[in-house]
């Protein structure tokens, strides 16, 4: 039998067993990195978020005991190890900041401008000013088409919060798309 196929004798049957997860994981495969491209704007990041996630789902797969919420649960993790990096990022540009000949020249991704492009540049531009509390919900709702509930699982807050972040993100890129096409004479002729 292979160490994948048994279910780790501490658990005490509760949770998914390693085969059961990586069936899941591979079946959201797609999805997960999608929402961590969305994320992180990097193909590369997001592909090492969904394995880094996969690896935690891995060790904490007794917390899982419902296999129907695995996709939120498993979202969940993969947005805790983006902030987790974020705020790691943050703190080590902080103290390069304080040495700027410590930093390399910024060097340009072929493959992250190519995802980039698949949304127009109004668009993604719009998305990338919203704060990403209120990103990550909408792209939640509207991209991957979660409820409101499984959203509020997946960023650990209240459902009133979530609509709210979707509410206020809505009205944001309204805002943002409608003073693009303003400042560029756009007609809105259509809006009536």
């Amino acid at each position: 039998m292979l160490i994948a196929e048994k279910q780790a004798p501490w658990d005490g049957g509760l949770g998914v067993t390693e085969n059961e997860l990586l069936t899941l994981v591979m079946s959201m495969a797609n999805r997960l990195k999608r929402f961590a491209c969305h994320l992180c704007g990097d193909a590369d990041g997001a592909e090492d978020l969904v394995q880094e996630g996969f690896l935690r789902a891995l060790a904490s797969r007794t917390q899982l005991r419902d296999k129907s919420r695995a996709l939120p649960w498993l979202l969940m993790i993969v947005r805790r190890l983006f902030l987790e990096h974020h705020r790691r990022a943050e703190r080590q540009l902080h103290l390069l900041e304080e040495d700027a000949s410590l930093m390399d020249p910024p060097i340009g991704n072929l493959e992250e401008e190519m995802l980039r492009s698949t949304l127009s540049e109004e668009v993604s531009r719009a998305l990338a000013a919203l704060p990403e509390e209120w990103r990550t919900c909408l792209l939640l709702r509207e991209v991957d088409g979660f409820s409101y509930e499984e959203i509020a699982q997946t960023v650990e807050c209240p459902l009133g919060t979530v609509r709210s972040r979707i509410a206020r993100a809505r009205a944001q890129l309204l805002v943002s798309l409608h003073t693009y096409a303003a400042d560029r004479g756009i007609d809105q002729g259509a809006r009536r």
